[in-house]
């Protein structure tokens, strides 16, 4: 039982119809309580010391009103304001420290009650009263500054009497009101017009009536269902309370219904803001918090519950488990090529692969060899022999043969001609012995007579024509011709009698034959069974197209789903596939999902393809926040997914050279530049005068630069291509020498015989000159760059340096040479490992020492192969280690992949190779794909 603080009884000769608290907490007047009698009176309860509260009148000359007082409200700027509306339609303002009355406003006529009222939250002196009259149900705007007889402006929309309207604390321009006609109307007072209304959430979700007859009150058509009091929430932004009379409070967000008026509410304008992330992540500010609030927003809940528990699946290895539970999950929502497919998916794990398949389609062997054992089936009295034999029975009945066609067999036997004999038999009926005089008779008869046979038998006995097709090695004419309806017993007779080597192939005919009859559904069943990733999925991705037409957009379980076969299909052994380009981009959107969610390491183990969507995928995750994780997955950086390009603009040039003819020259030589075969040189002529002495003067073939980047001016030698960032020396007087030849479209500009042109022109510069000896021997491999030659980048608008070479800071020459270097051979070295430095002959040793692991299991043909590559690959890697041309830091990448294969960590293993393939394939391409199938290996047979 709650007891009352106090008790304040001062109010008499009426019922005490309104109080209110003074909100001002900060003030000296945030103790004050007013309350208003039905006899007009108002009272001022102060409760600084609630066990003697102090109860006085807003004034001592007047402390009653002409009638009722209906509500009260205190000033939302002024603690010491109070406003009491009246029953016969006033209003009195009150001024607490000047006790007295401030202002009265004569709001309704004729005894019309003022039903509510309410304070501008932002400006003191404006006031909103109601009307309760429902002929005149309207809400009036006071400025109290400019006149009190004549209101600001009148807002109608109701059409019953109003009953409570409150103004929302956190924007002035919405005002919420509900009344007699059973309606909740927001309103905008930029537009003094109704902007929504709000319904009855319960009624209409549990009645099933109209939604536009609830909008506009068709749910509160009953008197007790009205709502008699609307309030603005004080600390949340947007959301609204509602009474009503059924003993019902509801709370409403209205943030949507405020972006009817095509201004956001002041809560969300500037300096409030929101920025969506990578990630997920979702960060706001507000203008009344100056935190900064980072949240994390799961738009698809379900799909990320699903990714996190395939993830913890995929990290356990226990693929069969996984598959056994899809397949009874697929059960029990009656999803029957689900439950075929996880069942299939879950026998390629099987190291007994081919028999689980006989077993799942119902051909136990060992239930029918025991059925073959009891069988018993009575032909009749004429074949009553026939019907017991057995091959256990020593005495074996003899089908009647005619006296003549023994005779004539008997003869045959005699002088040898089995064939004559066999024919006999077949003759009078006598297969059986046919078959058996055949066999005595050579290969070719034996042949001869098993065709005879079948061509004989095969209508009456279906079953031969298998027996034909296995015998004659024809299982592919025999999947040509198979029944599709039938597909079970084909895949059966390929999983019995099929080679190794031919089963793949077979099954994938079989898949053709059941897709070209229509039957996708099981021809991608039997592709799963060729390990034939981008077939399967042919029909896995029409599913997925199908949900997405169905969902209207991107059915995210739908994608899950499809990444889930996928990506448990390339799990099993045997399978090397690669994603195919039209599946690539739908892994691309899935990480893209998942790192949506906020799942950045998940995400990351699904970049696994070089599409542009997933290289900006990788970039991003590896730079994301999500810390060592991603790197670790993408174990390195990822290459900028974007094409650089420089944008500055075109640099100025300043150049003096002992040589004035130069810069008119290199005009006309920029232009000739893409005119070949079309090119005239023009020799300038040799200066022999000496020139003055200039401070600003450059020395010869030197020209001033502008870094596009910085702005600043550096400095580059036409001739030798050095360029400084510090001016260059100026010489006294000089006479002007030859310039030596260095790229032919420049030949023409220095100073030469003519037969140094005519050489030039023998050496195939005709239009476009080839690069000279000089400049390839300074860099290497051939590539004239703008770095070293400015005048190209002025020609073509390329300078693209911030950071041009000092003399001293160029790159050290590099040896030219036109032979390519030859191929390190494959062939094993027994003693590579002694030719190695000390620090990587443990290398050698691992990395050996795991292929002969390999080499003592039990492997398949395809797995043999994939040995013989690996085996190549290690002596092509140590041998180019040992000759030092890999570098230390692949060398420790190599060592890194040893040492996650040592500890089993194949996966870890796996990535880092990626990587190495990523960055480093033009130079080692000859022996990372072995390390992949060295890789891959181990992980099978867990060395």
């Amino acid at each position: 039982k709650v007891e009352p603080i106090t008790t304040v009884k001062e109010h008499s000769g009426g019922a005490v119809t309104s109080v209110a608290f003074n909100p001002h907490l900060n003030s000296d007047m945030q103790q004050l309580l007013a309350t208003g009698g039905s006899n007009g009176e108002v009272l001022i309860t102060s409760l600084e010391r609630p066990e003697n509260p102090d109860v006085f009148p807003p004034s001592p000359d007047q402390s009653k009103q002409s009638a009722e007082i209906t509500n009260m409200a205190w000033n939302s700027q002024v603690p010491h304001i109070l406003a009491s509306a009246t029953g016969n339609g006033t209003v009195q303002i009150w001024d607490l420290r000047q006790k007295k009355p401030w202002c009265d406003l004569r709001c309704e006529h004729g005894g019309i009650a003022v039903s509510d009222l309410a304070w501008n939250p932002t400006e003191g002196l404006h006031i909103l009263t109601a009307s309760g009259d429902d002929r005149n149900p309207v809400m009036k705007l006071w400025d109290l500054q400019r006149t009190t007889s004549h209101p600001l402006a009148t807002l109608e929309g109701h059409t019953g009497g109003i009953l409570s309207v409150d103004w929302c604390p956190h924007d002035a321009s919405l005002l919420l009101s509900c009344g007699n006609d059973n309606r909740t109307i927001l309103w905008d007072l930029y537009s003094l017009q109704p902007i929504d209304e709000i319904n009855d959430n319960e009624e209409q979700s549990a009645g099933g009536t109209n939604q536009i007859a609830g909008m506009y009150g068709g749910n509160l058509g009953s008197s007790v269902q009205r709502r008699y009091d609307v309030k603005w929430s004080p600390l949340q932004r947007g959301v609204v309370s509602t009474c009503s009379f059924d003993r019902k409070v509801q709370a409403h967000s209205v943030i949507g219904a405020v972006n009817k008026s095509g201004r956001p509410p002041s809560w969300l304008k500037r300096p409030s803001g929101v920025s969506c992330g990578f990630g997920g992540s979702v960060i706001s500010f507000g203008a009344e918090n100056k935190a900064v609030k980072v949240n994390s927003v799961v738009e698809e809940p379900v799909l990320k519950k699903t990714a996190l528990e395939f993830d913890n699946a995929i990290a356990s290895r226990d693929f069969k488990g996984y598959c056994r539970s899809k397949a009874e999950g697929a059960s029990h929502a009656g999803d029957a090529y689900g439950v075929q497919l996880w069942e299939f998916m879950q026998i390629i794990f099987d190291p007994n692969a081919r028999m689980q398949i006989l077993n799942y389609l119902g051909f136990d062997p060992v239930a029918i060899n025991q059925r073959a054992m009891e069988f018993n089936e009575d032909h009749g009295a004429l074949n009553g022999a026939v019907s017991s034999l057995s091959l256990e029975d020593k005495e074996k009945p003899v089908l009647p043969m005619s006296k003549e066609a023994e005779d004539i067999i008997k003869q045959a036997l005699l002088v040898g001609d089995f064939e004559a004999a066999v024919e006999c038999c077949f003759r009078s009926g006598n297969l059986a012995d046919a078959l058996v005089l055949s066999s005595c008779g050579g290969a070719e008869l034996w042949a001869k007579t098993q065709a005879a046979y079948f061509s004989r038998e095969a209508q009456k006995r279906p079953f031969l024509s298998v027996v034909s097709a296995v015998i004659h090695n024809q299982l592919g004419e025999l999947v040509a011709a198979s029944d599709p309806t039938q597909w079970q017993e084909t895949l059966a007779i390929l999983s019995t009698y099929g080679k190794s080597e031919e089963f793949p192939s077979l099954c994938l005919a079989l898949g053709d034959r059941l897709d070209e009859a229509g039957d996708s559904a099981n021809a991608s069943l039997c592709y799963m069974c060729a390990l034939n990733l981008d077939r399967a999925a042919k029909h896995w991705n029409s599913q997925l197209n199908e949900a997405n037409r169905a969902s209207g957009s991107i059915d995210v379980l739908a994608l899950h789903s499809f990444v889930e076969k996928v990506t448990i299909f390339m799990q099993a052994p045997e399978v090397n596939a690669v994603l195919n380009p039209s599946v690539a981009p739908l892994f691309a959107s899935y990480a893209k999902l998942l790192a949506e969610q906020g799942l950045l390491e998940a995400a990351a183990k699904y970049c696994t393809t070089e599409s542009q969507e997933c290289n900006e995928m990788r970039d991003r995750l590896y730079n994301s926040g999500a810390g060592q994780g991603c790197k670790h997955i993408i174990t390195s950086p990822p290459p900028f997914p974007f094409y650089r390009s420089n944008v500055g603009v075109a640099p100025k040039v300043s150049t003096t050279t002992t040589n004035g003819a130069v810069n008119s020259h290199q005009q006309s030589s920029q232009q000739s530049a893409y005119q070949a075969q079309q090119t005239s040189y023009q020799q300038p002529q040799p200066q022999t005068n000496t020139q003055r002495t200039n401070p600003d003067q450059l020395p010869p073939n030197w020209m001033a630069l502008q870094d596009p980047a910085s702005g600043m001016t550096y400095y580059a030698n036409q001739a030798t291509g050095e360029t400084s960032w510090e001016k260059p020396a100026s010489q006294s007087t000089s006479p002007a020498h030859p310039v030596s030849n260095t790229v032919g479209v420049y030949h023409s500009q220095q100073q030469g015989t003519a037969q140094q042109q005519q050489q030039a022109a023998t050496n195939g510069i005709n239009g476009i000159a080839t690069t000279s000896n000089e400049v390839v021997s300074r860099y290497g491999d051939g590539f004239v760059s703008s770095a070293s030659h400015p005048e190209l980048g002025q020609q073509y608008g390329n300078i693209g340096t911030s950071n041009p070479y000092h003399v001293s800071e160029r790159p050290g020459i590099a040896a030219v040479s036109s032979t390519a270097k030859a191929p390190v051979s494959g062939t094993f070295d027994p003693n590579i490992a002694s030719k190695l430095k000390a620090e990587h002959q443990h290398i050698a040793e691992g990395l050996l020492s795991l292929v002969s692991s390999l080499s003592s299991c039990a492997l398949s043909l395809s797995e043999k192969k994939q040995l013989s590559e690996s085996e190549k690959a290690v002596s092509i890697l140590l041998k180019k280690t040992a000759r030092g041309e890999v570098d230390s830091a692949v060398v420790e990448k190599v060592n890194m992949i040893l040492t996650a294969a040592q500890n089993k960590d194949y996966a870890g293993a796996g990535r880092i190779q990626k990587g190495l393939v990523d960055t480093d394939w033009s130079k080692h391409k000859d022996w990372l794909k072995g390390v992949k199938f060295l890789i891959q290996l181990a992980t099978k047979k867990q060395v």
